[in-house]
C-alpha cells in the first residue's frame, strides 16, 4: 500500500467533497453553520488520519459548532458529550502529542494488544446501555443510537490521545452511528459529513498501521 498516494487521495478527495457541500448551501438555501461543522469535521479528520497535528486547532472549531447542531436536532447525549468532554480532551491530546512527535506536524503511533481492545469493547458495551436509559429518560431523540454515538466516541478521543491506532476502529463504528442518526433527521449535509468521515476514517487506519510497522518500538500495550 503507497502511504504517499493514500494521503494526496485523502486530501484532494476530501476538499473536493468539501466543494460540493459548498455549492449544496448555496443552491438549496441550506444552514451555513451546519456547512461550517460539515467543513470543519472533514478536515478535522483527514489531518487526524495522516497524523497531523493541526487536527486539534480545525477540531475545537468542528466541535463547538457541532454542539449547536446537535443541540438543535434534539441529540442531547452528542451536545453533552462535545461540550464537556471533547473540548477539554481536545487541549489534554495536543499536549500530550507533542511529547511524542515524529516530525515536526506528525505523531508517532501505537498499537493496542487484543486482550485491552477485547476489554475496551465489553466495558463501551455495557456504558452504551446504561447512558441510553438516561438519555431515554432526559426525553433524548434515538437515544440508545445517540448514546453508542457519544461512549465510542469517548472512546476514540482516549485512544487518540494515546497515538493508538485502534482509534480508528471506533471512529469507524461512530461515523456509521452517525450516518444513522442524519439519515433519521434528514440533515443532508451532516450526512454527507458522516460518509466522507467513515471514509477517511478507513484511510486513517490504512495509514496508521503502516506508520506503526515502521516504528515497532511503539507496539505497547495501554499504560
Amino acid at each position: 500500500m503507497n502511504k504517499k498516494a493514500l494521503e494526496i487521495f485523502n486530501y484532494v478527495f476530501f476538499s473536493l467533497v468539501i466543494v460540493l457541500c459548498l455549492i449544496l448551501t448555496i443552491i438549496y438555501n441550506l444552514s451555513w453553520l451546519t456547512f461550517v461543522v460539515c467543513a470543519t469535521s472533514i478536515v478535522y479528520i483527514v489531518y487526524l488520519s495522516d497524523r497531523n497535528l493541526l487536527n486539534f486547532l480545525v477540531g475545537f472549531v468542528s466541535s463547538t459548532t457541532y454542539i449547536i447542531v446537535s443541540y438543535r436536532a434534539h441529540l442531547y447525549g452528542e451536545a453533552i458529550f462535545y461540550l464537556c468532554f471533547d473540548i477539554p480532551m481536545a487541549l489534554v491530546s495536543f499536549l500530550m502529542w507533542q511529547k511524542h512527535m515524529e516530525t515536526k506536524l506528525k505523531v508517532e503511533t501505537r498499537k493496542l494488544s487484543v486482550k485491552n481492545l477485547i476489554i475496551i469493547i465489553l466495558v463501551s458495551a455495557a456504558v452504551v446501555v446504561g447512558y441510553g436509559f438516561v438519555l431515554r429518560a432526559i426525553g433524548g431523540t434515538n437515544s440508545f443510537v445517540d448514546a453508542l454515538s457519544s461512549v465510542v466516541t469517548l472512546v476514540a478521543t482516549l485512544l487518540m490521545a494515546k497515538r493508538y491506532r485502534e482509534q480508528w476502529i471506533m471512529w469507524i463504528v461512530v461515523y456509521i452511528v452517525s450516518i444513522v442518526l442524519w439519515a433519521t433527521t434528514f440533515d443532508l449535509l451532516m450526512l454527507i459529513m458522516s460518509i466522507s468521515c467513515l471514509i477517511s476514517s478507513v484511510i486513517g487506519y490504512i495509514n496508521w498501521t503502516i506508520s506503526a510497522k515502521e516504528e515497532p518500538k511503539q507496539t505497547l500495550q495501554v499504560e
